[in-house]
């Protein structure tokens, strides 16, 4: 049995959470990831969880069913521009996301008439080169799904513990020319899953979290907890 690839693996949650593979890919992936190191697995299970919930946040809008035939017309164009590997994966990623914006078109159309601007996490979600990174936060996990394209990203944490009373988790967006606030969290605001968009990602390589006093500070005051890489 070959044993997967934990890179490709990973690499395939973000698909795998929009519902953008086959059964057979589904299957393949979901032998390669009972097969993969324990920590592998957890990271691809936590990675499409938070796929799903950042989903979520964009479908509250979106509750009408899609004309038939969307989404087998989209991935079937998705199919026909795979040449390679790579370029697989960024149509399918591309044609996941416009099932999801032809979505949220079809019920915009019918409840408003109108095209309202996209949010933000339906703009993250609809770009072709959506990404997801994960990292553990404490005893939860942290997971960023981004897009360079737009500029922005999702944060989504699972069973993080809220910070101490009098303390904030305040979020980082760290950059060759330093630290950029991007936003805090006090004990009221973490959930045993919580989601925050992060607007703007500039030059970001990472983003980092800290621990401070409320109501939070203009630079980190102490050690980051954790840094997840953007790239």
């Amino acid at each position: 049995m070959t044993e997967p690839n934990p890179p490709d693996l990973l690499a395939m949650a973000t698909p795998y959470g929009l519902d953008a593979v086959s059964d057979a890919e589904r299957a393949e992936l979901d032998r390669q990831t009972a097969a993969a190191p324990k920590a592998i697995a957890q990271a691809f299970d936590e990675a499409v969880t938070a796929v799903h919930e950042a989903m979520a946040v964009v479908s509250e809008a979106t509750a009408v069913q899609p004309p038939p035939g969307l989404r087998e017309a989209v991935m079937g164009r998705a199919v026909n521009l795979s040449a390679s590997r790579w370029r697989w994966r960024t149509a399918v990623l591309a044609a996941a996301a416009a099932i999801v914006g032809g979505l949220a078109a079809v019920s915009v159309g019918i409840a408003l008439r109108s095209a309202p601007q996209p949010s933000v996490p339906d703009q993250v979600l609809a770009a072709p080169d959506v990404a997801s990174v994960s990292s553990p936060l404490a005893t939860g996990t942290a997971t960023v799904l981004f897009s360079r394209d737009r500029g922005a990203g999702v944060l989504v944490m699972n069973n993080v513990p809220p910070p101490e009373p009098g303390t904030v988790y305040q979020m980082w967006l760290l950059s060759p020319g330093g630290t950029t606030l991007a936003g805090t969290m006090d004990a009221a605001a973490v959930s045993p899953s919580t989601t925050a968009v992060i607007p703007e990602l500039g030059d970001s390589t990472a983003l980092g979290f800290t621990v401070e006093p409320d109501p939070g500070s203009r630079q980190p005051t102490g050690q980051m907890l954790v840094e997840i890489p953007l790239r």
